[in-house]
């Protein structure tokens, strides 16, 4: 390492040091909102909470540093919507379709 770039570190070390702090209390708020949605609020909802209070943060910022202080669950049920109900209650048919054909492309008369 070199002497400037040693002494560029050293007094960047004041700046590091305000910049963690402000880390640590975002961390701390978004610790709070992670947890007050049971553990289901990701960043982009943390962020839209957190404009929502006045706080403008960065979503990436917000996304690294839930992946290094907590870690998120997926909550998903899967649905299965084409199936059909086990009581289902069929429609009368008012129409009287009848779709019957003699061949294909025809109608029955």
């Amino acid at each position: 390492m070199s002497r400037s770039g040693y002494y560029a570190w050293l007094a960047a070390w004041p700046a590091r040091r305000v910049r963690q702090r402000a880390e640590d209390e975002l961390v701390a708020e978004i610790r709070v909102l992670h947890a007050a949605s049971r553990g289901a609020y990701g960043a982009p909802r943390i962020q839209a909470a957190l404009a929502r209070a006045g706080r403008r943060v960065n979503r990436k910022k917000i996304e690294r540093l839930m992946r290094e202080h907590m870690c998120g669950i997926t909550r998903r049920r899967r649905r299965g919507l084409t199936r059909q109900a086990r009581r289902a209650v069929f429609a009368a048919d008012l129409v009287r379709r009848d779709f019957t054909a003699s061949r294909p492309g025809t109608r029955h008369q």
